[in-house]
């Protein structure tokens, strides 16, 4: 695993432009604050992610490969985006475990196809959501209905999935 990899670099370099502006715009003062205020996020999420790392690899190492390649793999057909839906929609979690999930299940054997559908429904259909939030806050005819037009969305998008990644 190469720590430093593309990712480190591109974060980086927007971190630098980043400061050079924040300098440019406030000085050193200014600067000091607004990296203060990433180290209150790091310190307010840092343990979260953190954690939700450890989750993931947990996760990764008990899903049994052989079922995952089957039931998510490339040629899983439509049973497998209609079951990375039904996954997506049932996960009651923010990003912190709904991402490194989706990482597992990739290293686990799924094909790229069935993941982006269960980021998608995860992202449209969350159940948790539906009831804790939209309902309360919208009403449910309003709620319901959104939900269920969305309903069709993530099972196409990994259709269009399968098409773009040719797998």
């Amino acid at each position: 695993m190469k720590l430093l990899d593309s990712n480190f670099w591109l974060i980086f370099s927007i971190l630098v432009v980043l400061s050079g502006v924040a300098w440019w715009r406030g000085g050193t003062p200014f600067l000091g604050e607004a990296l203060g205020g990433g180290m209150k996020l790091f310190l307010r999420f840092g343990l979260v992610l953190f954690v939700s790392f450890l989750v993931a690899g947990l996760a990764e190492a008990l899903m049994p490969r052989a079922w995952v390649q089957s039931a998510l793999g490339p040629d899983s057909g439509w049973r497998g985006l209609l079951l990375a839906t039904a996954a997506g929609a049932i996960t009651p979690s923010g990003p912190f475990v709904s991402m490194p999930l989706a990482a597992g299940m990739l290293r686990a054997g799924a094909g790229g196809a069935a993941v982006i559908t269960f980021l998608s429904a995860w992202s449209l259909l969350a159940i948790h959501r539906l009831f804790a939030w939209e309902i309360p806050i919208m009403g449910a005819g309003f709620a319901v209905t959104r939900w269920a037009l969305c309903l069709l969305l993530p099972p196409l998008v990994g259709l269009l999935a399968r098409v773009v990644l040719k797998s």
